[in-house]
């Protein structure tokens, strides 16, 4: 399918719980709804968001110019943040109602990209099949994980995470999703278009179809990269929309996530012209 427009003002949806997350930062909006949102803001595009957060919290998490569907919820989903030896440790401390087709609004159904964007279990399968004329991308982590009872963020086990792909045509994972599972990654592909394994400042791979092609990171001083495979995603899924190229779309969301991490939260998402020019600068 070729996905390819000359409209610069995309459509974007994106449906995902605005978490809360508590981090060594201090605490901070975060999840993929936000992170999207604001990425694709920033790269022209018309943004929509489906979203279960308290009302008075809407415009703290997300800008003006984004516009918000939201099953208002007095507490938000919330996430702590543990770092040891650099590694992140995950608890939820408490969750939100989950999204489901009842709150889409009928107008929305038909955007150009639907970003699916789960963190915790929190997009159910109706909404899935609400968007055949729309290009989908899922960032399925939020679909891979579950918890204890003491809130511990761990992945599903391997057979459950066999048993069903989101239907959609891009999927992005990362290494941290799988945990060293290739198994996953080629059950992601037989149902998928394109799928990509994002995995820090290691790059990226994209497969599509028996290719795989490796993409290297922008090589910058990382400060915070929480939400940069959200910021990927979003400009992977934007690019791909504008020029139907699976590798140019992975050039230019690294890109965009290279700006992201060098600075803490949203600061560093850059605007479409500072990504553009790093693009052309570091892939040529």
């Amino acid at each position: 399918m070729d996905h390819r427009v000359n409209n610069s003002l995309t459509r974007y949806l994106v449906v995902g719980h605005v978490c809360l997350d508590h981090t060594p930062f201090g605490p901070k909006w975060g999840g993929t709804a936000m992170f999207g949102a604001i990425t694709a803001l920033r790269l022209n595009a018309q943004v929509h968001v489906l979203t279960s957060m308290p009302a008075e919290s809407v415009r703290e998490a997300l800008p003006d110019g984004v516009i918000v569907q939201n099953a208002e919820t007095d507490t938000p989903l919330i996430f702590r943040h543990e770092y040891t030896d650099g590694r992140r440790e995950l608890y939820v401390t408490h969750v939100a109602p989950t999204l489901h087709l009842e709150h889409l609004p009928e107008a929305w159904r038909n955007p150009d990209i639907v970003h699916f964007g789960p963190v915790a279990q929190e997009v159910g399968h109706d909404l899935l099949a609400a968007f055949d004329q729309s290009l989908r991308g899922a960032s399925v982590q939020g679909w891979l994980r579950n918890w204890d009872g003491d809130g511990h963020v761990r992945p599903l086990p391997v057979a459950q995470l066999l048993e069903w792909a989101p239907p959609v045509q891009f999927s992005f994972l990362s290494e941290e999703d799988i945990g060293g599972n290739r198994a996953i990654i080629d059950f992601y592909r037989h149902h998928h278009e394109i799928v990509v394994l994002t995995d820090g400042s290691h790059g990226a791979t994209v497969f599509e179809g028996e290719v795989a092609t490796w993409i290297p990171a922008v090589p910058v001083r990382e400060v915070d990269a929480n939400g940069a495979g959200d910021v990927f995603a979003t400009a992977f899924l934007i690019r791909y929309h504008e020029t139907g190229s699976a590798v140019t779309a992975a050039q230019f969301a690294a890109a965009v996530a290279s700006f992201h991490v060098e600075q803490v939260g949203i600061a560093g998402i850059p605007t479409r012209a500072q990504a553009e020019a790093r693009w052309r600068e570091y892939y040529g």
